[in-house]
């Protein structure tokens, strides 16, 4: 798996260097968006510890934040890079544990996740129709809390906490089709993550190897304010699906995590 690794950090270093050395050199051509969003992060986990079917489900409100900047390169011309990052942070709610079916344990979780993507890509447009299609590199990393356990009526002192961190690679594609002052905007990108780790501090002796895929899709409609400056509002949905477990396979688990949100995004451009 390190081969992955270090395919990535070498991607990423290129296009990095592209960017500044681009920007460096010609202040035209780059942009820059800041974007908000509001809704629900939905988490499921099955876990097999020892034999024992264990699983989990919560659902909470959640709050994203995040910057994009993007360089247009006069030459070669229509190819862009660019740097994507995203913070989401879940507002805190119950978790609900079952033992082979039957509930044994609830708890207050709280998510934190972030993610950082590169890319590197072209981009062109037809009429009123536009397009870009990209490879890209990059990071995640996914932090759960979980305090006031309560397991089979009885309270457990102190918190655990889980830290998922994950190298990624992937593609995607945008697409817009202009209607006079207004845009209607799409976005689709597909990820997988070749190498991960999981820590869990409830099981402090262990490190689980991780993997998984990673679809993002996005809707709405954009339009410039001034010369300089344009804004979108739209819809995002994620679906991560992840999978860990260590050497022996004594202890392996299974995650999904959606987050949908409303998205504002104001993007200028110089």
């Amino acid at each position: 798996m390190m081969i992955y690794r270090l395919l990535i950090i070498f991607f990423m270093l290129f296009v990095g260097q592209l960017v500044f050395s681009c920007f460096k050199a010609e202040a035209g051509n780059f942009g820059f968006g800041v974007h908000t969003g509001y809704g629900v992060i939905q988490f499921e986990e099955k876990e097999d510890y020892l034999g024992t079917r264990f699983e989990s489900e919560s659902r909470q409100p959640a709050v994203l934040f995040g910057g994009s900047g993007e360089y247009s390169f006069k030459k070669p011309k229509n190819f862009f890079a660019g740097i994507t990052t995203d913070w989401a942070f879940g507002l805190k709610d119950r978790e609900t544990w079952t033992e082979e079916g039957a509930q044994f344990q609830t708890n207050d979780m709280r998510i934190f996740g972030q993610f950082y993507d590169l890319r590197f890509g072209y981009k062109n447009s037809l009429d009123k129709l536009y397009y870009r299609i990209y490879v890209s590199g990059g990071w995640d990393g996914l932090h759960f809390k979980r305090d006031k356990i309560n397991r089979r009526g009885a309270q457990i002192p102190g918190d655990s906490t889980e830290d998922i961190r994950l190298w990624r690679t992937g593609v995607g594609a945008g697409f817009g089709y202009r209607i006079r002052e207004w845009a209607l905007d799409g976005r689709v990108a597909y990820s997988y993550y070749p190498e991960g780790e999981t820590e869990d501090s409830s099981l402090p002796q262990l490190t689980f190897d991780t993997d998984g895929t990673c679809l993002d899709v996005g809707l709405g409609v954009a339009r410039g304010i001034r010369e300089n400056l344009s804004f979108y509002i739209g819809g995002s949905y994620t679906l991560q699906k992840l999978k860990g477990d260590t050497t022996n396979q004594d202890i392996s688990w299974e995650t999904k995590l959606e987050i949908l949100v409303g998205m504002i995004n104001l993007t200028y451009s110089f």
